[in-house]
């Protein structure tokens, strides 16, 4: 069951939300993905909760998507917007609650995706992000339109097509990463992060992310992630009809 793979916890104003599959370097699955955008939402909606975290168990923080697992594209109308990991893309990154990505060890795929729809990204030392589409045979357009606000386009398209791993220090430099912290140590500082934004006034903080819709709006955020997802419904559905090639979007070391 996805709720024994996705633990959802409490520390004060804080909602955790850890991926917990380690046998799997948690990769995420479409009922871990709609389970993470439950807990999001539910958090999101509790005046009580001040930020969310989300992480990785085992000192990881995922593997990405598990690609063993094939979308039904066979419904009528279906689109790459009603993947389960596009709509929890979505969520975080539409979540007015402040999203702080915790990231131990290696984030791969989609959970590059996921420390680029957080509002911010927390990355231990010794962390690791790395984009494996490419070598699958596809772009990862399903995750990009996420990293652009934070870094570079032709940062985003070097990480994409050389399959190379950035180093933390690389994710700071680029933007992707916005806080560092010692290893094993990415969960508390990020519940720490959330803590100390809450010591502002809560009119700053609205303004604040006010600010940052503004600016994604600006940018035509949204029509860049119609437009990726529009080519992500063409490449799941040609992926489909072609025999699996993996178990997940990245293998990462023992």
């Amino acid at each position: 069951m996805a709720e024994d793979r996705v633990s959802i916890s409490r520390v004060g104003g804080v909602g955790l939300v850890r991926i917990e599959r380690p046998a799997r370097k948690n990769a995420i699955d479409a009922s871990m993905a709609a389970a993470v955008t439950a807990a999001v939402r539910d958090f999101d909606a509790d005046a009580s909760c001040t930020g969310i975290v989300l992480s990785g168990s085992g000192g990881i923080f995922s593997a990405g998507a598990d690609i063993s697992e094939r979308s039904d594209t066979s419904a009528e109308g279906w689109t790459y917007s009603d993947n389960a990991s596009a709509v929890m893309l979505r969520t975080v990154k539409a979540c007015d609650t402040p999203v702080v990505a915790a990231v131990e060890g290696w984030a791969v795929g989609l959970a590059v995706g996921l420390v680029g729809a957080a509002t911010y990204a927390v990355g231990a030392a010794g962390s690791r992000y790395r984009l494996p589409e490419a070598g699958l045979g596809f772009f990862p357009l399903g995750v990009a339109p996420y990293l652009v606000e934070r870094m570079r386009p032709t940062a985003v398209v070097d990480l994409a097509l050389s399959g190379r791993p950035a180093s933390l220090d690389d994710a700071y430099a680029s933007g992707l990463v916005t806080h560092k912290a010692s290893a094993g140590g990415a969960e508390d500082a990020a519940v720490a992060l959330v803590e100390e934004l809450t010591k502002l006034p809560a009119q700053v903080l609205e303004h604040a992310r006010a600010f940052l819709r503004t600016c994604s709006s600006a940018k035509e955020g949204d029509d860049i992630v119609d437009w990726c997802e529009q080519q992500m419904t063409r490449v799941v559905r040609a992926r489909n009809s072609s025999p699996a090639r993996g178990q997940q979007e990245g293998t990462v070391p023992r």
